[in-house]
């Protein structure tokens, strides 16, 4: 009964109020898509940032318990790149929009901003999170080589080497599949309302 009525009002109303009614509901998927996102995001850093503290316990530890100088060398650089990371995930966050902008025009901008920042952060991943770490695995592995068994090296470096590639190819999958198309869906409805 109520499908009913609710058809025969969608059929007598105007082109224009159909036209409104699309922008609404596009509005709503979109904000649920961004929220959904949003989510993902701070689930990523923080599973991010809580690694990245545990490298730093862990290389802080192993910084006072081994007595080899260049891996003391290694694990103070693992340390700095570990913060680095952090930092680096943390500035992504400056360009969060916040509920309570001016107008919907400007979240969307905002929102946009913000995805092409995430965009670009994931797509760097290859100087952030594969080059600093590479030359102190090879620091390491030269510190360790005639003190450690060298199938343990070669596992722990294609372990690193293992992990640097599927992060590269899990954030292009990323990119492809989750910012990509919010940022067109963004893009569209920004071009619908300034019409």
């Amino acid at each position: 009964m109520i499908e009913d009525e609710l058809i025969k009002i969608w059929q007598t109303s105007s082109n224009q109020e159909r036209i409104k009614f699309e922008k609404s509901k596009l509005m709503i998927e979109l904000q649920s898509s961004l929220k959904r996102l949003d989510r993902w995001w701070n689930y990523i850093e923080l599973s991010e940032t809580i690694l990245a503290v545990f490298g730093v316990l862990l290389s802080t530890f192993l910084l006072f318990k081994i007595p080899f100088i260049l891996t003391k060398i290694a694990l103070a650089l693992m340390i700095i790149c570990a913060v680095y990371l952090i930092i680096k995930y943390r500035g992504i966050k400056k360009f969060q929009p916040s509920d309570l902008e001016n107008n919907y025009l400007n979240y969307l901008k905002k929102n946009r901003e913000y995805l092409h920042a995430q965009k670009k952060f994931l797509k760097t991943y290859f100087y952030w999170g594969i080059l600093p770490v590479y030359p102190i695995m090879l620091l390491f592995t030269i510190s360790v080589w005639e003190k450690v068994p060298v199938h343990l090296i070669v596992i722990i470096n294609v372990a690193t080497i293992g992990m640097g590639i599927y992060g590269y190819f899990l954030n292009k999958k990323r990119i492809k599949r989750e910012i990509t198309p919010r940022i067109g869906r963004v893009n569209e409805l920004i071009s619908e309302i300034e019409e």
